[in-house]
C-alpha cells in the first residue's frame, strides 16, 4: 500500500525539478531584467535604457511619479546598460550596470530619486539563471 504513495511522491519531485530546469532554460533566453522606478516626485520624460556600445534602445516614454517600468535587455557583446531620462532641468544619463556579456541573465533595479540621484542594485548571473521562473515577477 505504501508503494503507490511513494511513486506519486517521486513523480511530483521529478516534476518539480523538471519545471525548475525548464524555468532556467526559458529565463536564460530573456537576458537581464531591468526595472526602473520613478521616485523623483515629478514626471520624467523620454525614459529609456540603452545597451552600449550596441546602441540598442528600450523606450519607456513618460514615467509618472511612483510608476515602474521593466524591460528584458539581451546583450550580444561586452556591454553596459545606461539609463536616460529628462526632467524639468534637462536630460540625464546614468550607467546603471557597468559590465554584461552575451548569455548573462539576472536582475537590475534602479530608483530615480529627487535631485538627480539614483539608487541601483543588480544581481547578474554569469553561468545560468538560478532563480528560474521567479525572475519574471
Amino acid at each position: 500500500m505504501h508503494l503507490p504513495k511513494l511513486g506519486w511522491l517521486v513523480s511530483i519531485c521529478i516534476g518539480i525539478v523538471l519545471l525548475y530546469l525548464l524555468g532556467i532554460f526559458v529565463r536564460g533566453r530573456y537576458g537581464i531584467a531591468v526595472s526602473v522606478r520613478n521616485a523623483s516626485g515629478e514626471s520624467l520624460r523620454n525614459v529609456s535604457l540603452k545597451l552600449e556600445p550596441q546602441g540598442i534602445d528600450y523606450q519607456f516614454g513618460v514615467l509618472s511619479n511612483e510608476e515602474r517600468a521593466k524591460a528584458f535587455v539581451r546583450p550580444r557583446t561586452e556591454s553596459h546598460i545606461v539609463l536616460q531620462y529628462a526632467d524639468g532641468t534637462g536630460p540625464h544619463v546614468e550607467t546603471i550596470v557597468g559590465y554584461v556579456e552575451s548569455g548573462y541573465c539576472g536582475m537590475a533595479e534602479v530608483s530615480i530619486l529627487p535631485e538627480h540621484k539614483f539608487r541601483s542594485s543588480e544581481s547578474i548571473d554569469r553561468v545560468f539563471c538560478k532563480k528560474s521562473w521567479l525572475e519574471f515577477m
